[in-house]
């Protein structure tokens, strides 16, 4: 499971957005903890995720943002439409 987090989600997704200053965060799963990616991830400052503490998640502030805006469609083709404008907008980059 590790292998194919660092395979799948590492290399295809984060590589390509991480900058020479980009502090990165995860949660403590096992396959994001295991030696394989935090091999992968030797070169990357890692910001230590909060124990206990999901109120203290970036992440977590996206998710409600993000659900606000979207609570306000009317059916499923104008939510699509909001979230294609919601990924699309450069204010939701952190």
């Amino acid at each position: 499971m590790a292998q194919c987090y660092v395979g799948d989600i590492l290399c295809l997704h984060v590589l390509p957005l991480l900058r020479q200053d980009t502090v990165f965060q995860q949660d403590n799963t096992l396959p994001h903890m295991a030696c394989v990616s935090m091999d992968w991830l030797h070169h990357v400052e890692i910001l230590p995720w909060p124990a206990r503490s999901p109120d203290l998640s970036p992440i977590e502030h996206v998710w409600d943002q993000l659900g606000c805006q979207l609570r306000a469609s009317a059916n499923l083709q104008d939510l699509e439409g909001q979230l294609q404008q919601l990924l699309a907008d450069d204010t939701l980059i952190i």
